[in-house]
């Protein structure tokens, strides 16, 4: 019979403590339901007595109807020489009425003493009141015992001592926390060890930090020496360098034969929502998700070196640890110089294209257009697009015959951006021709709206395609204002992305280029155009770009 493990979340709370991260109420309900819905055991939804969010947020979260975690209200131990009826954070927590109730307690006497600024004695005395109250109210009491590796270190008898105060009193279960993030994890399963030899009834919790970039490795050495109950924050969000990470560390525990074997989590986590969580997560704290981040990042399944690719057609397991549909991410082929022939092949077919009759032709044009700075890997559109071009069979739906800007006098004094631009965009479709002008506040806005409206005249669904993300890079910054300058844009359409790219040493030429390629994409992916699929227009086409600056202003 396999082993039960206990999933606690502390994004809410720790997590929120990550710089850069300031949850809302509305964002913090949010999250609640979603990792109630993923199945967490535990929801530390914040801290009632330090801020009135948190207060609110306790007196919202009793209406979510949470269907499998428990809520959890964290605070600390009363304060030194006082009571627990006259302590007001002891208090607030009393008042969230959340059915657990987190307490973290000082088990570092040298913490005790220079920071708390308290008898080791009375530390004890704070433990044991602040546990029994609590435990007289019904609550189940988890007691995160802070910095106790660093005291086990320094005085284990004293750890000890606060170790059997909490028994005493009532506590559900202790949680060790390497609250540095600095302990080795041959320490870890030493010291917890150690604890469940001598305390083999209490259950025990692990609360790692990531300042060594151990506190996934951490909370998994310490599952086999004894704990149970495993904190953490999605994403690994938390102080200084985070907090051990709950979706790579579940990725393990429930992939990992090493564990899945021997533990078991609630049944209702499932592997393959993990993905999405993350994801979820990061886009309600406003924070990019790390490309490299383990199972679930963007680059996790990313392959890029030729050589790889060619092992991954053949076997994935080559270079894949799982399959990456079991955590909902899935396999990327990278395209760049480093290409080989499996690399295209496979990307080429991801799309339901055949490159069987101009590999070569293909592979040489990706090759030149990244000596040239036009980076395709992130921009999977313009690979797509190249391929296409390269088939004899390819008709565009239109073709762009001439593009002007012009940037109006620029009122360098104004503290108000009135100037405006002016985009001048003419396309024919079969042998129709569209010649548009718009104004905008910007040259690139001005150049996509002219464009999109040319082109809503053929094709009026063009109406719905959004630009949604614009990225400049500058390839050679030593030219200064002659640099070469690289633009990737992301277009959306209903819940599609796609991403190209251009590039020029004129950022208004790079984004016509990233730009027209968008439009075509789209044209071919999202809509079933009879007039564009039945253009006659010529394969090949110039773009005659002019580009007016009147009186000293710059793209």
């Amino acid at each position: 019979m396999s082993k039960q493990l206990f999933l606690y979340d502390t994004t809410l709370r720790d997590g929120a403590q990550y710089k850069g991260i300031s949850f809302s109420l509305q964002d913090k309900l949010k999250i609640t339901q979603l990792l109630d819905d993923f199945g967490m055991d535990y929801i530390e939804g914040g801290w009632p007595g330090s801020n009135p969010k948190d207060e609110a947020y306790f007196r919202h979260a009793k209406n979510l109807g949470l269907q499998h975690a428990k809520l959890v209200a964290f605070g600390a131990t009363r304060k030194p020489l006082t009571t627990v009826e006259q302590d007001a954070q002891i208090q607030s927590l009393l008042s969230a009425n959340t059915p657990v109730v987190a307490l973290v307690s000082k088990f570092w006497q040298y913490h005790v003493e220079t920071v708390l600024r308290s008898d080791l004695k009375e530390n004890l005395s704070m433990i044991f009141d602040s546990v029994a109250f609590f435990k007289s109210h019904n609550r189940e009491v988890v007691l995160d015992a802070e910095h106790f590796f660093d005291g086990f270190k320094d005085s284990p008898d004293y750890a000890y001592q606060c170790l059997e105060a909490a028994i005493e009193a009532g506590v559900d279960n202790v949680t060790l926390c390497d609250t540095n993030g600095g302990t080795m994890p041959s320490d870890i399963t030493s010291i917890v060890s150690k604890v469940h030899a001598k305390f083999p009834q209490l259950s025990l919790g692990i609360h790692c930090h990531n300042d060594c970039e151990l506190a996934v490795a951490n909370s998994l050495a310490s599952i086999k020496s004894g704990v149970t109950l495993l904190q953490g924050t999605v994403n690994g969000y938390g102080e200084r360098c985070g907090n051990a990470n709950l979706i790579s560390l579940l990725g393990t525990l429930l992939l990992k034969p090493t564990f899945n074997q021997v533990y078991a989590v609630n049944s209702n986590v499932k592997a393959s929502h993990l993905s999405t969580l993350s994801k979820q997560v990061a886009d309600i704290a406003n924070m990019p998700l790390k490309a490299d981040a383990s199972y679930v990042g963007n680059n996790a399944f990313s392959h890029k070196g030729g050589i790889h690719v060619a092992a991954i057609a053949k076997a994935s397991k080559t270079y894949e640890h799982i399959d990456p549909a079991l955590v909902g991410n899935q396999r990327d082929i990278t395209i760049s110089e480093l290409s080989g022939k499996s690399n295209v092949q496979l990307q080429a077919k991801k799309l339901g294209l055949d490159v069987s009759r101009n590999f070569d032709q293909v592979l040489a044009s990706i090759k030149s257009l990244e000596k040239n700075g036009l980076t395709l890997e992130n921009a999977p559109g313009s690979f797509e697009m190249l391929v296409r071009k390269q088939d004899e069979s390819y008709q565009p739906h239109f073709t762009v015959l001439n593009i002007q800007s012009n940037v109006n006098d620029l009122n360098i004094s104004s503290r108000h951006n009135s100037e405006l631009c002016t985009a001048t965009v003419k396309v024919r479709v079969k042998n129709k021709i569209a010649h548009v002008v718009e104004e905008a506040s910007g040259p690139v806005d001005a150049l996509n709206l002219a464009l999109k409206k040319a082109l809503t005249s053929f094709f009026p669904q063009v109406r719905d395609m959004q630009l949604t993300d614009y990225k400049v890079s500058i390839l050679n910054p030593e030219k200064a204002s002659a640099a070469t300058t690289r633009v990737w844009l992301q277009s959306g359409y209903k819940q599609e992305l796609w991403a190209t790219i251009g590039c020029s040493d004129n950022i208004l030429k790079a984004s016509a280029q990233a730009l027209i390629d968008s439009y075509q994409l789209f044209l071919i992916k999202f809509s079933d155009f009879t007039e564009g699929k039945q253009t006659t227009v010529p394969k090949h086409h110039s773009l005659n770009f002019h580009h007016e600056v009147s009186h000293n202003g710059n793209a």
